[in-house]
Parts: structure tokens; C-alpha cells; sequence
């Protein structure tokens, strides 16, 4: 029994032994593990959607089905004014720059307009003196005329009377002076001079007058009949003349200081797309409608063929550009409605938040008053990841400080 508990005892000495021994071997053998590193210091966690709202742990973003996304002590090395952000970061979100450039806005923009009658073509027939119409000729509202054409017909008879009297003093042996008085006195109640010839050329009275069109042009008013009497300066006809026309168009008034010249217009009507308008003249009138912001651009347009009628729509296309001035990508712009401003990309490769003047917009493309210089970079695309960086690592305010330091 002795015996058989010596040779257990042997055996787990033995045991302990070859196993401190084979761990002494092993540790020799192996070499020295290297001291883990530290792990990244994390600041506080966001939502990239809410870069204000700050958590002081990990998890779903209250506002956004999204994790929450850890902001490091290491991000803070930035400049004064710039954040970096990590390359990878950015390529995923298709972060894009596009260079500011030098050179005009282009403008190239329709308005609808509209055909109305040129009011400088308007002439109002009036009875000159009192009497009773005699005939009208087969006219009505309408109706085109021509310049001469016959209206109607009148008996006068204060004119009637004042022929008598200059008849009877050339009978009678009246002097040069009576009988220019009578003629003046003819003058001053309205007879027309081509009649008070008539008169002196003839020698004989005349009774009934006719009333014909002053111009071309449509009859707009025109309703009486024979046998009517008629006063002193009632009017007989309203005539419009058809050529030119007016184009009118309203144009926004941030944009009216681009128009200088009448070859700027392309004016098109749908109702004759064959037709090219001529344009003579154009004004831009006076006041602004409060509502709408716009300006009343009038075009004087030639008609002769009178295609063009009063009521058709037209298109006006202005086709200009401004002076060279700095030109960046609209889409590069951020607009808070308190102020705007673009990310830049400086030579370092931070991405620096700068505040602009926008002058003008057209066609995808903004001019600046200032803020930046000609070649600098700027993030044309991805600005939503690098504004929130710039936010949350506090550049955007240090660039309103910078902006107020400015100011004063």
C-alpha cells in the first residue's frame, strides 16, 4: 500500500514539474507580445441629419432610423477656419469641387406676352360744329378703313349760313378784309380748309360735308344713323390704326438692367410660327407691380400685313449676358435664408466654410458680389456631409466671427 501511494506521489510531482518546465520553455521561446494600442478617443455621438443635437452615447438616432455616428477627438485637428474629413468619407459620398471662374452670366429666358393695339395709332372723329346727319356710309364696328374713306355725311348750318354771308359780300363789293373775316369766322367754327377752298374756287354754297377716316385702321366705335341730330364735338368714330402693334411682357425686375438693345429680343406668336417680327423700338415702363415683382417691357412691332391681332400670345426670348464678374455652380450654394455661403477646399485639403454676396443666378450658374477669388475651389456636390463637419466642429462660427470682426 506504502508503495503504491509513493508511486502516485512520484507521478504528480513529476506532472507538476514537467509542466512548469514547459511553461518556462514556451515563454522563452515565444517572443514578447506588443502592448495593445489605445483605443480613439470619442467626443459625443450625432446625427448627421441633426449635427446640433449632441449624445453622450451610442444608438439609434431619436430623429432618423440611423445609428449614430462618433465624433473623435482626433477630427479636431482642423485649422482656424477648415475641418478635415476622411478621404474615404468623402469619396463614398461623391464629394465633387468645381473651380470659380471669371466671365459673364448668361441669360437666356421666355416670357409670355401679348399683342394689343399701339394706342399712339388711335384717332377719335368728332363733329365739328352742330347739325344733322344726311347718311352713313355701310360701316360697323370692326371694319377696316382706310385713310380718306367716306364716314358720313353732314348738313351744317352755321357753315351753311357763314357761305351765304361770304357769297353776298363779293356780290355786294365787300373788302379784302369782311370777307377774310368771314372765311376766319369759318375756320373757327370747324369747316375744314380743303372745303373753304372748295368755296373760294367755286362760288358756291355748300350744304352737305362728309366726314371721312383721319388713318388706316379698324372702327371701334361707330353707332349712328341717318337722320340723327348731332352736336358740337360728339364723337362720330373711333379708328385704331394696325400698324405697328405693341408686344407687351412682364420681366422680373432683378433682371431688367441686363436689357439695352432691341437686338436682344427674339419675339415668336404661336399663330405665326412663318412670320419674323421686326422690332422697332422698345420701352420698359415706369413702376413695378408689388405683387409680382415684374416690369412691363412694351415692343413696338411692325404689322403691315396686319398678321399680328390684338389678344394673340406671343413669346419673348431675351438672349443677353452681364459683365465678367466671379461664377460658381448654383448647386455649390448654400442658402440658410440668414445667409449664404460655400465650402471651399483650400490647398491644405480642409474644407473651409466662407460666406458670399450672390449677385445674380441664371441657368445652374451664380455670379458673386464677393467672398471668393478667381481659381479658388469649391464643393459642387456631397455639401451636406462637409457643412455638417463644418458645423459640428464649430468652423461655421468661427467664420461668422471672422465676418463680424470684418464688419467692424
Amino acid at each position: 500500500m506504502k508503495k503504491i501511494a509513493l508511486i502516485i506521489g512520484s507521478m504528480i510531482a513529476g506532472g507538476i514539474i514537467s509542466a512548469a518546465g514547459f511553461n518556462w520553455f514556451a515563454q522563452a521561446e515565444s517572443p514578447a507580445e506588443k502592448t495593445p494600442s489605445a483605443e480613439r478617443k470619442v467626443l459625443f455621438w450625432y446625427d448627421p441629419m441633426y449635427p446640433n443635437t449632441r449624445f453622450d452615447k451610442p444608438g439609434k438616432s431619436p430623429f432618423m432610423d440611423m445609428d449614430l455616428v462618433p465624433k473623435y477627438a482626433d477630427e479636431e485637428e482642423s485649422s482656424a477656419s477648415g475641418v478635415r474629413i476622411d478621404p474615404t468619407q468623402t469619396q463614398n459620398l461623391g464629394v465633387k469641387t468645381a473651380t470659380v471662374t471669371r466671365g459673364p452670366l448668361t441669360f437666356a429666358q421666355s416670357f409670355p406676352a401679348n399683342v394689343s393695339y399701339n394706342e399712339y395709332q388711335f384717332a377719335i372723329v368728332q363733329a365739328r360744329a352742330a347739325g344733322f346727319i344726311d347718311k352713313v356710309y355701310p360701316l360697323t364696328v370692326g371694319d377696316k378703313v382706310q385713310k380718306g374713306a367716306p364716314l358720313l355725311d353732314l348738313t351744317i348750318p352755321d357753315w351753311v349760313e357763314a357761305q351765304s354771308e361770304y357769297l353776298l359780300l363779293r356780290e355786294t363789293g365787300g373788302t379784302a378784309t369782311q370777307t377774310e373775316g368771314i372765311l376766319e369766322r369759318l375756320r373757327l367754327a370747324g369747316m375744314p380748309e380743303a372745303d373753304i377752298r372748295r368755296l373760294i374756287a367755286t362760288q358756291k354754297i355748300q350744304t352737305r360735308f362728309t366726314l371721312k377716316a383721319p388713318i388706316d385702321g379698324v372702327i371701334t366705335a361707330f353707332d349712328l344713323r341717318a337722320g340723327m341730330n348731332i352736336a358740337k364735338d360728339n364723337v362720330v368714330a373711333k379708328i385704331q390704326g394696325m400698324d405697328p402693334v405693341w408686344v407687351t411682357a412682364a420681366i422680373p425686375e432683378s433682371i431688367a438692367w441686363l436689357v439695352k438693345d432691341a437686338s436682344q429680343f427674339t419675339l415668336t406668336v404661336p399663330a405665326r410660327p412663318d412670320k419674323t417680327l421686326a422690332i422697332r423700338k422698345w420701352t420698359l415702363l415706369p413702376g413695378v407691380d408689388a405683387a409680382t415683382r415684374t416690369l412691363q417691357l412694351r415692343l413696338e412691332v411692325d404689322n403691315a400685313d396686319e398678321a399680328l391681332k390684338p389678344g394673340m400670345n406671343a413669346w419673348l426670348q431675351l438672349n443677353t449676358a452681364s459683365e465678367p464678374m466671379l461664377l460658381i455652380p448654383s448647386q455649390a450654394l448654400i442658402d440658410t435664408g440668414n445667409e449664404q455661403r460655400v465650402i471651399t477646399l483650400d490647398a491644405d485639403g480642409r474644407f473651409v466654410p466662407k460666406r458670399v454676396a450672390v449677385f445674380q443666378a441664371s441657368q445652374g450658374v451664380t455670379a458673386l458680389r464677393s467672398g471668393l477669388a478667381e481659381g479658388e475651389k469649391v464643393v459642387s456636390s456631397g455639401l451636406f456631409l462637409i457643412d455638417s463637419e463644418a458645423n459640428i466642429s464649430g468652423a461655421l462660427e468661427r467664420m461668422r466671427s471672422e465676418s463680424a470682426t470684418h464688419a467692424h
